[in-house]
């Protein structure tokens, strides 16, 4: 029997929900999943989302840091304002404390580091590696910078070099690295989410 057009499929319950919940995209469940497991956000909590569009997690991360936290949000594509969180048009690779400065923020060291990005996928392996892995590099980069000590920082990668290579950067760089699939994560996709906790600086 064919399955009626009104049913929804899992992930079709994931997108509603998440609008029901009043966030931009669903993505916003994966992150939350993420920190009720691992008690990752927490109040009054120093933020820094890279390639925030459309915002969904800036928005979660914003109604859990409050008023006494700060989060801001970084993407190249222009994102709709969100309510406690400092919004920057740039690109990350432009990313620095001069320009956190241009916005108002003093502050250069964050609790946080957040990142759901991924590159404009091409289908041919060898490409999509290497802007995975170029990104990955720039990742790094911020969180040697920006993170503070014992910080935390969440990436997404998916299998194959690029998550190879983030996997050393954290296992020397960090005190424990987790493996998160979420639910609200499409059952066929090799996307995974590596958090590092405990940043070292010694």
């Amino acid at each position: 029997m064919a399955k009626s057009s009104n049913t929804y499929s899992k992930q079709d319950s994931f997108a509603l929900q998440a609008k029901k919940l009043g966030y931009r995209s669903r993505a916003a469940l994966k992150l939350k999943e993420i920190s009720d497991k691992d008690r990752l956000l927490k109040r009054g909590s120093r933020v820094l989302d890279l390639g925030c569009s459309p915002g969904g997690w800036s928005q979660l991360c914003s109604e859990i840091v409050g008023k006494e936290g700060l989060v801001v949000g970084i993407d190249l594509k222009k994102v709709e304002p969100i309510k406690g969180v400092t919004l920057i048009q740039e690109d990350i690779v432009n990313f620095s404390k001069d320009l956190l400065l241009e916005y108002g923020i003093k502050a250069n060291k964050f609790d946080l580091v957040l990142s759901d990005m991924a590159p404009n996928i091409s289908g041919i392996k060898e490409r999509d590696e290497a802007q995975m892995i170029e990104l990955i590099e720039i990742i790094k980069s911020v969180s040697d910078e920006f993170l503070s000590n014992k910080g935390s920082l969440l990436v997404k990668v998916f299998h194959g070099e690029p998550h190879e290579k983030l996997m050393n950067y954290v296992k020397s760089n960090f005190q424990q690295v987790r493996i998160r699939k979420p639910s609200a994560s499409r059952p066929n996709s090799s996307e995974l989410y590596v958090l590092a906790i405990g940043k070292n600086y010694e």
